[in-house]
C-alpha cells in the first residue's frame, strides 16, 4: 500500500490531483468571502454549488458548447444569490434559514429536474460531453518535472488562481472593496457615510454567484464529465470553514484551500490503493476531520487575539 502511495507521490500525481480538488473549493470560498465581508454569510453556498453543477452540464449536453454551460451555471447562481439577497435583505428573513433553503432547494431541484429531462435517476452521464478545456503550455508540458507541475490543468484551475488575485485587488485595492469592508465593520457608520449598505450587499451576493457558480461548473465539467445527485459532498460547507481559516482574506484562503484540497488528494490517493486494509469509510472522514481541526485552530486564534486586545486596553 505505501509503495502505491508513494510512487503517486514520486511522480507528482498528487499535484494534479490536489489543484483539482482544491479549485472548487478556492472557488466557493471566495465567492463565501465577498458576501461575508458585507456582514452576509451565504450558507447556501452547497447548493449553489449543486444548481451549477447540474445546470453547466445539462446546457453544454444540449448545445455542445462548454463555455455557454458554464456561463449558464453562473447566470442561475447569480439569480438564487439574488434571490437570497432579496429574501434577507428586502423581506429581512435570517440569512440563516435563507441559505439552508437554498441547500434544500439545490438538492431537491437537481433530482427532480435531472429525471424530468432526462429520464435518469441517480447520475447524469452525457456521451462526448465537451468539457472544460485543459491547458497545456508549449515547451513547459515537455519537461519532465515542471511539465507535470504547470501543465495539463483544466483551464478552471487557472482561473481560480488567478481569482485570487482578482479578488485581493478587488477588497484591498479599490473604492468598493473599501466600501464592502466598510459595511461589514459597521452597517450604521456606513450608511452614514453616504455608502448604500443594501445595495453593496446585493452585488456581493450576486460576486459571490459568480465565483460558486464556477465551482460548481467545474465540479461537474472539468472534475468529472458527469453529475451525481448530491455530488458536492459537502463542499460549499467546506469551503465556508475555508473562510473562517483563512482569516477572511484572499491569501489566507489560498493557503486553507490547499489544506482542505490535500486531504481530499489523500482521500483520493488511498482510495486507488488496491487491496488497501485501511476502511474506505475512515479513508472519507479524512475531510471532515481536517475541517474539524481547522474550526479548533480558527477558534484558539480568535481567543489568543481576544485576550491579547484585552490586554492592551487594560494596559492602557
Amino acid at each position: 500500500m505505501w509503495a502505491s502511495i508513494w510512487s503517486q507521490i514520486i511522480d507528482l500525481t498528487i499535484v494534479v490531483i490536489l489543484l483539482r480538488a482544491t479549485t472548487p473549493i478556492l472557488l466557493a470560498a471566495l465567492g463565501g468571502l465577498i458576501s461575508d465581508v458585507t456582514g452576509v454569510i451565504n450558507i447556501g453556498l452547497e447548493g449553489l454549488m449543486l444548481v451549477a453543477a447540474f445546470t453547466s452540464i445539462a446546457v453544454t449536453s444540449v448545445t455542445g458548447y462548454w463555455a455557454v454551460g458554464v456561463v449558464s451555471g453562473i447566470l442561475i447562481c447569480v439569480l438564487l444569490s439574488y434571490a437570497m439577497g432579496f429574501f434577507h435583505l428586502k423581506l429581512k428573513v435570517d440569512i440563516i434559514i435563507t441559505g439552508f433553503a437554498i441547500n434544500i432547494f439545490g438538492s431537491g431541484a437537481t433530482i427532480f429536474f435531472m429525471s424530468k429531462f432526462f429520464d435518469v435517476t441517480g447520475s447524469f452521464n452525457p456521451a462526448n460531453l465537451n468539457k472544460i478545456p485543459t491547458v497545456n503550455i508549449p515547451f513547459v508540458e515537455g519537461i519532465p518535472i515542471l511539465g507535470k507541475v504547470l501543465s495539463g490543468h483544466s483551464l478552471m484551475v487557472w482561473v481560480a488562481l488567478l481569482s485570487v488575485v482578482v479578488v485581493f485587488i478587488m477588497l484591498y485595492r479599490t473604492p468598493y472593496g473599501v466600501h464592502l469592508r466598510a459595511i461589514g465593520e459597521s452597517p450604521q457608520a456606513a450608511n452614514s457615510l453616504g455608502i448604500p449598505v443594501q445595495g453593496l450587499q446585493f452585488s456581493a451576493l450576486i460576486w459571490s454567484g459568480v465565483f460558486v457558480g464556477m465551482a460548481g461548473a467545474f465540479m461537474s465539467m472539468g472534475m468529472t464529465s458527469m453529475f451525481v445527485k448530491d455530488m458536492t459532498a459537502g463542499t460549499g460547507f467546506l469551503a465556508l470553514a475555508v473562510v473562517l481559516l483563512g482569516n477572511r482574506n484572499p491569501i489566507g484562503i489560498l493557503f486553507g484551500s490547499l489544506i482542505f484540497g490535500l486531504a481530499k488528494a489523500i482521500e483520493t490517493i488511498m482510495q486507488t490503493v488496491p487491496n488497501s486494509p485501511i476502511p474506505s469509510q475512515f479513508v472519507q472522514v479524512i475531510p471532515y476531520v481536517v475541517t474539524i481541526l481547522a474550526l479548533l485552530v480558527y477558534a484558539i486564534r480568535k481567543q489568543r487575539k481576544k485576550a491579547a486586545s484585552v490586554s492592551v486596553a487594560a494596559t492602557n
